[in-house]
């Protein structure tokens, strides 16, 4: 373990990311390398904070390098996310991939990819999708189905076996490094002692804004976080999206939003609509009376509310899924020690992949473009008033 990757988002930094990298430097890593979401998250939400910011909140805790996870690689499902991730990462040179989860077991996680990546579930589980089943129950259904055993895995569970299942089909060099999560749960909306989740954090923001984060965020990043909110970069709340997202699905048909993304990434249609959810969300839109009870109505049992806002997202900003059979053609410096810069100074003229720091300089390609749409969409977003290529001017924060 000397040159680690972390796949994050960031969305906040919060404590227990500053943990990982604590037990990451015990450990014996020398260079902390982290490809962290854009301006979305794998929810199919804007972050609460910008990119900049939240490297600048990374770097001022301890990480050496964040680099882009670029927009729709950052919004898609955990697949298409952790085959992004670690691709970026083993061009990097990274040797070890560490990821926080609930079990805590490499071997354990490493058995699930296997049966995971095998063809007996797969059929069973692409059988069960066509059912009344949506994808996650389908999911654990299958395992269960072809083990015999129930899949008794977590959100960060899962993402760790994507991440497994990736570093084996990309034949990267990378050893994946598992810490086991404590805390509050993934998903816990309450702030509690111990490690929190971010999504607890995020909720804090929306009622309180930073005042009660001083225990939950180390003082650095907050520090970070209270200047940009000063600032009236942040926060950004999903929230903000919903007037927009309503007039656009009463005003485009399924045709015409499928047509306009695969005319820029080909494929055949949105990602994860195999079962019309973007026929369902324009019939909503349509007899919708106003942007709450469009919201009200769109979730459903069969369909995680993840997948259901990465639809809203792809469908907004022309993604098809063409994209799945690209990997990212380059990755964006957002922040970086001098140790940093120096292991980047080492590895770039043998990367895969171009290591781009100024935005300006991005080579032409259909993930640039869908990377402008969907800085300019979150710069509208931002609670001040900013030009929609604001990002397109940003440098990366140096130490």
């Amino acid at each position: 373990m000397e040159n680690v990757g972390i796949v994050c988002e960031y969305n906040p930094f919060h404590s227990g990311h500053k943990h990982q990298i604590s037990l990451l430097r015990e450990g014996g890593a020398k260079c902390i390398i982290c490809v962290m979401s854009g301006n979305f998250t794998q929810r199919g939400e804007p972050a609460i904070a910008d990119k900049y910011t939240r490297a600048k909140m990374a770097i001022s805790e301890g990480a050496d390098i964040v680099l882009e996870l670029p927009f729709p690689y950052c919004s898609l499902s955990a697949e298409g996310f952790s085959r992004a991730g670690v691709y970026i990462l083993s061009a990097l040179g990274a040797d070890t991939l560490s990821f926080g989860c609930e079990c805590g077991s490499v071997s354990k996680l490493t058995h699930a990819a296997g049966i995971i990546s095998g063809k007996e579930f797969q059929e069973r589980f692409a059988e069960l999708q066509k059912s009344v089943c949506g994808s996650t129950s389908a999911f654990f259904e299958a395992y269960k189905s072809v083990t015999g055993e129930n899949a008794d895995f977590s959100s960060n569970d899962i993402l760790g076996i994507s991440y497994i299942r990736a570093i084996s089909e990309l034949e990267s060099n990378m050893t994946p490094h598992a810490i086991l999560r404590t805390g509050n749960a993934y998903n816990d909306n309450i702030l509690k002692s111990g490690y929190p989740s971010a999504t607890a954090i995020r909720e804090s923001l929306s009622s309180s804004g930073a005042d009660k984060l001083e225990n939950y965020i180390p003082s650095c990043a907050l520090d970070c976080l209270e200047c940009a909110i000063d600032n009236k970069d942040a926060p950004v709340f999903a929230q903000t999206m919903r007037e927009h997202v309503l007039m656009f699905f009463r005003l485009n048909s399924p045709e015409e939003i499928s047509m306009r993304a695969t005319s820029l990434c080909s494929g055949s249609e949105i990602p994860d609509n195999g079962d019309g959810i973007v026929n369902r969300l324009c019939s909503i839109a349509k007899s919708a009376v106003d942007a709450d009870d469009f919201y009200a109505q769109i979730y459903n049992s069969k369909h995680t509310d993840s997948r259901i806002r990465r639809v809203i997202l792809y469908s907004l900003l022309g993604v098809s899924d063409g994209v799945k059979d690209m990997l990212p053609p380059y990755t964006l410096l957002l922040g970086a020690t001098e140790t940093g810069r120096n292991y980047l100074s080492k590895v770039r003229k043998n990367s895969n992949i171009p290591i781009i720091t100024k935005p300006a300089d991005i080579p032409e390609s259909k993930i640039k473009l869908l990377t402008q749409r969907a800085d300019s969409l979150y710069a509208q977003l931002m609670p001040r008033k900013i030009s929609g290529d604001y990002f397109a001017k940003k440098s990366p924060f140096i130490i």
